[in-house]
């Protein structure tokens, strides 16, 4: 079997976290290995001399050496120090996606200090559900470890079956979230062949040959890794490998001519161009000319004279006269076959139905026959990582979005993404490398980011503030471009009370006190308008009295916010997904008897280069019983939103600013 592992980014995000760092391990016929005196007395880690926990060793086997089953082997040794351990690893889920893998032969025991063994039962271990989301589910095999205080040993064992088999090799992490003094990778490859790793983020480890036919990579001595806020993904800070069963045979030399906008290195352009030419057929496909398409596609654009015109109706009668099976949460397993079954585009025509994938190509290929110059885009994900040509791996690109070429620019369309607007990409599709690829050309392109005045937060409060401090009133929240798309795709498949429910509890995680009422949503499905969110609440004790004095805190919005770096240093690049703007306007009619004491607004606040920007006005009408309070922020002015970590503490010092003034207070005194 030839080595292959494709990783959802949703389970590589878990796989980071800290119960997945001790994943339990494998074959229930393989026996404990034993324990020695030095590991039983140890009473203070090696590798971290703070660390509640401390991995002894993590060793993982891999066999792709057969046409059986691909499988890696984890046995985990773990020492735990603390009361802080205990708790923390008491409790593990080991996160899976079914048709990805399948988690089998856990073991797991508990080796206390005087040498007494406790071992996990079979029916100690459950599955269940702990993500739904996005059309993603993901399950865990989950267990409690039994008789875990300070100074025990816990040892962990089970087999992951590999079962979504593909060619863009295994991710290998060579750092967890538990500190380890040995890590080891055993690795059998198909054929005998020697293997083909690349490293991130590091460089000190190699695979050498090992015995019974493995090669092994180790390290020794990892700190935990651990996360930051807004910080970049995993896969550009931690270290990790890419491992391939088979080296890529770049030999063959594509017969395309580059003429794009970047210059590649021989060897890069090789690669690439080898890559590109295995895409070729899809494009050709897509621009293969057809009368009924072309048909359909006349009709469509009937009284648009411009290209924005025509591309936009053909856009918009892809994401609203085709029904997209993808995500459309009615569609059955049947519906989905039907679509992919389909062998050609007037099917998807004729039946008003698809996939999203067919669904682009199909907009592709209307687009094409009103003589569009129209090519297949496939860019990184930086959600997953930031992606450079340089890189030369295929794993790291996806096909992404049509290119068309509209006069001396080339604009990207996906309308297979449902609730995307016509000129955008999803978030971490948009200023990113894509190799865009012709029937007789290809090269790479940087896609488009919107700005800060697409992904538009506008929210209006009209609330009334009562002598005893209680706030209450009605509220309404307009979001556009990617703060609309991310809701969207968070809610569409919820139920209204799911909905309902989820919005509460992220409300009260900002006002715990919060009651809130009245929920109505608009617009889930309907992108030629705002997605709106209104609501009735009342907040207890929004406001302090003290005396005859009354304090709050005008900017509702913002209230309970936190700090958003709360950290002195910094070892991490600080990232943001998308530039942003928030425009509030609240009115709140004050407390009979009470007249403003102390009413002064906050400074504005912009930095020289125009990233980011908050402005607040203040003001009461003449008889001084309403408040009015407008505020304008936004950030990621000019498409920046990564910066590198010696500049934190200055972008520190920035948001401080922003969140001082948005907890700014005014006093009221008693007439």
């Amino acid at each position: 079997m030839n080595l292959s592992f494709k990783k959802h980014s949703l389970v590589l995000f878990l796989s980071f976290s800290l119960l997945v760092c001790l994943q339990t391990v494998f074959a229930g016929d393989e026996p404990w290995r034993e324990i020695t005196p030095a590991e039983l007395q140890s009473k203070t880690p090696k590798v971290e001399a703070d660390a509640d926990a401390e991995a002894i060793f993590w060793e993982i086997r891999i066999d792709d050496s057969s046409s059986e089953e691909l499988s890696m082997k984890h046995y985990v040794r773990v020492k735990i120090f603390t009361e802080r351990g205990r708790e923390k690893y008491s409790k593990f889920d080991i996160p899976f996606i079914k048709g990805e893998k399948k988690i089998k032969d856990i073991a797991a025991r508990v080796i206390k200090a005087d040498g007494t063994i406790i071992e996990l039962t079979p029916k100690d271990i459950f599955e269940r559900e702990i993500i739904n989301a996005n059309k993603v589910k993901v399950r865990a095999k989950s267990f409690a470890v039994p008789n875990i205080e300070p100074g025990v040993i816990i040892e962990y064992r089970y087999k992951e079956v590999i079962e979504d088999a593909g060619a863009n090799g295994m991710t290998l992490e060579f750092q967890k979230d538990i500190p380890i003094q040995t890590l080891s990778y055993y690795y059998k490859p198909y054929n005998k062949r020697e293997p083909s790793a690349q490293s991130y983020n590091f460089s000190d480890t190699r695979f050498l040959k090992n015995e019974k036919g493995f090669y092994l990579a180790e390290r020794t001595n990892i700190p935990a890794f651990k996360e930051e806020p807004r910080m970049p993904p995993a896969n550009n800070v931690r270290p990790w490998m890419q491992l391939q069963g088979v080296s890529l045979n770049i030999t063959s030399i594509s017969a395309f001519s580059i003429g794009f906008s970047i210059k590649d290195p021989s060897n890069m352009g090789l690669y690439w161009g080898s890559v590109a030419g295995e895409k070729v057929s899809l494009v050709k496909y897509m621009n293969k000319p057809d009368k009924e398409i072309k048909k359909v596609a006349t009709e469509i654009t009937t009284g648009a004279t411009t290209d924005e015109e025509k591309l936009r109706k053909l856009y918009d009668f892809c994401q609203t006269q085709i029904r997209n099976v993808s995500f459309d949460p009615t569609a059955t397993d049947e519906d989905k076959q039907k679509a992919f079954k389909q062998k050609e585009l007037t099917d998807a025509l004729k039946s008003k139905s698809t996939d999203a994938g067919y669904l682009n190509i199909l907009f592709g290929s209307m687009a094409n026959s009103l003589g569009f110059d129209t090519r297949i885009a496939y860019s990184g994900n930086r959600s997953k990582m930031f992606f450079e040509p340089p890189m030369t791996n295929e794993g790291f690109i996806h096909r992404a979005a049509i290119a068309v070429r509209v006069g001396e620019d080339w604009k990207f369309f996906d309308p297979g993404t449902p609730f995307l607007p016509y000129g955008m990409l999803v978030w971490y599709e948009e200023d990113v490398w894509a190799l865009v690829v012709g029937e007789k050309q290809h090269g790479w392109v940087k896609t488009p980011m919107t700005g800060t005045d697409k992904s538009v937060a506008k929210r209006t409060g009209k609330f009334k503030l009562a002598e005893d401090g209680t706030l209450e009133g009605d509220v309404r929240i307009e979001y556009t471009g990617q703060s609309a798309l991310t809701a969207r795709l968070d809610i569409y498949e919820d139920s209204p009370a799911k909905r309902e429910e989820n919005f509460k509890e992220e409300i009260k995680q900002r006002i715990s006190t919060a009651e809130v009422s009245n929920i109505t949503i608009e617009n889930i499905t309907d992108i030629s308008k705002p997605l709106v969110y209104q609501y009735k609440i009342r907040v207890p004790n929004y406001a302090q009295k003290t005396g005859k004095r009354i304090f709050f805190q005008p900017g509702f919005f913002e209230y309970g916010e936190t700090p958003l770096f709360a950290g002195a240093t910094r070892k991490y690049d600080i990232y943001f997904q998308y530039p942003w703007s928030e425009n509030d306007e609240i009115e709140i009619a004050l407390p009979a008897g009470f007249a403003l004491d102390s009413a002064e607004r906050p400074a504005e606040i912009a930095d020289s280069s125009k990233i980011g920007r908050l402005k607040i006005d203040i003001g009461v009408d003449k008889d001084q019983t309403l408040m009015k309070y407008n505020r304008q922020f936004h950030f990621g002015g000019g498409g920046n939103i990564l910066f590198a970590a010696n500049v934190y503490q200055p972008l520190k010092n920035l948001f401080d600013e922003f969140q001082k003034n948005d907890s700014h207070t005014i006093t009221l005194k008693q007439k």
